[in-house]
């Protein structure tokens, strides 16, 4: 319930048990395209992020490609798939930036610090390893980060950016 804010009149709270019974769901919505799925990375991938990111800053020899490859079978071991013709795209966001959302189908925060997904009723804020993929026609906004602070994200979209 800490990571979920819901608006009320100028502000933000945190939601009450009747509007979870709204927002959540009991049952699998893997196949449901009309709700977001939370979901985690494992340590080890994100550690292998972070590992692939520093070959490629000193030597060149980062392969995002085959990470992303990586990210996109274990999606699918955790019955998640992304779509056929999906790219995946490294996003870093600085205090001033913004993220293009209308073609996501997933984010997944590889930052140090949460990332806050803004829909017009709902914030959501992604810990660190964890990913959402987004309800079809309801792509949230990505809060930027506090000033000297980074987003640190994967986008996995339906085309290329």
């Amino acid at each position: 319930m800490d990571r979920l804010l819901v608006v009320e009149g100028d502000g933000w709270r945190a939601p009450h048990d009747d509007d979870l019974a709204v927002l959540t769901s009991k049952k699998p919505a893997e196949d449901d395209p009309a709700c977001s799925v939370l979901f985690s990375i494992p340590v080890h991938m994100r550690t292998r992020f972070w590992t692939m990111l520093n070959e490629e800053a000193a030597a060149g020899t980062g392969d995002f490609v085959k990470f992303s490859d990586d990210v996109a079978r274990f999606l699918t071991f955790k019955a998640l798939p992304p779509p056929k013709d999906s790219v995946c795209e490294l996003l870093v966001q600085d205090a001033g930036g913004e993220v293009k959302t209308g073609d996501v189908w997933a984010l997944i925060n590889f930052g140090e610090e949460p990332v806050v997904l803004a829909w017009p009723q709902l914030h959501l804020r992604l810990i660190p390893g964890e990913g959402c993929r987004m309800a079809l026609g309801s792509p949230p906004n990505v809060a930027p980060p506090p000033k000297g602070e980074l987003n640190v994200l994967l986008a996995i979209r339906l085309s290329p950016a």
